[in-house]
């Protein structure tokens, strides 16, 4: 089954075209380094935007502000200058290099916990629903916030785990926000949701059928931050600092989840009544060539990405 290549990737080379990379390390500041961050407002990005909060990329030297982003635009934004960092998932950044893009991981910052059910992206259907297992999901129609990024990579891959014929699945875009009420409303049969939509999706009566983390091993990053390859050959420095305050902005979150869920209602859209209730992933720098490997697979074998995926100069070691 073929797929149609209008992704992230195509509007990330116009950006390239049209803007800059940024700024080097070799010009004149001002104070600490202004790193901005374009991103999501999902769960993921929760121990970056924690660490902000108590001072640890400040204490580095850097000036991180967080720059609230959509999916879509997070690649365009750092290939075109307008963010330094961005927030996004590794198949969406191997499908982009795929295409050409010159970006690469600067560090993970999630894994999936070990209980699939723990998952903090679930597919969801109405709780009166005749959709009972995961078979029943052929010939109907799943909503996803973009094609081809984490969410539906992952969820088509667990679908496939668990028996599905995903060729005979329907997949559309529709914003995380959006989702609760199209599944209410029947727009849809099935969504997609990460945290903390999962957890408004539960409050309005969706009930979860699959978790994406099906068919995955826990040595598969998840939640990366990127930035464009010109960048980051320019301004190591600066790139160097950030991963040293990520590794210890997602300790901290690691042994803080009350401070983390604080957090929350910050950066998105979840009400603080629900933060204490979301899944969460596990915050950590840490993640391996085997992982990275997985994903690669992932995307030729769906066929997703146009050729084998290289992953020399993918992420940071």
């Amino acid at each position: 089954m073929s797929f149609p290549r209008v992704s992230v990737a195509v509007v990330a080379i116009a950006a390239l075209i049209a803007a800059g990379c940024g700024s080097s390390d070799d010009e004149e500041q001002s104070g600490p380094p202004r790193v901005r961050v374009a991103t999501i407002g999902v769960s993921g990005a929760a121990a970056m935007v924690l660490g902000v909060s108590k001072g640890i990329f400040t204490e580095a030297g850097l000036d991180v502000q967080v720059v609230p982003a959509e999916a879509p635009a997070v690649v365009p934004s750092v290939v075109g200058g307008q963010a330094e960092i961005g927030f996004l998932n590794a198949p969406a950044v191997l499908l982009a290099r795929s295409n050409g893009v010159p970006v690469t991981v600067v560090s993970n910052t999630s894994s999936n916990p070990a209980d699939p059910a723990a998952n903090f992206i679930q597919l969801q259907v109405a709780a009166d629903s005749p959709i009972k297992t995961p078979k029943d999901l052929e010939g109907r129609t799943i909503a996803v916030d973009t094609l081809y990024q984490l969410p539906h990579v992952s969820i088509r891959n667990a679908l496939q785990a668990s028996g599905v014929d995903v060729a005979k699945v329907k997949f559309t875009e529709l914003p995380f926000a959006s989702m609760a009420d199209a599944l209410r409303t029947g727009k849809v049969d099935a969504t997609n949701p990460a945290e903390p939509f999962v957890a408004l999706g539960l409050a309005g009566g969706a009930r979860n059928l699959l978790s994406d983390s099906v068919g995955q091993t826990a040595t598969m990053p998840q939640s990366v931050f990127l930035a464009s390859e010109k960048y980051v050959a320019s301004n190591r420095a600066t790139i160097d600092k950030f991963r040293t305050a990520l590794t210890k902005a997602c300790e901290y979150a690691q042994a803080h989840p009350d401070e983390l869920r604080a957090v929350l209602p910050t950066y998105t859209k979840v009400p603080a009544a629900l933060a204490g209730q979301i899944k969460l992933p596990v915050y950590t720098t840490a993640a391996d060539e085997a992982g990275w490997q997985q994903w690669a697979d992932i995307l030729t074998g769906q066929q997703i990405a146009k050729k084998k995926i290289d992953l020399d100069g993918a992420y940071l070691r």
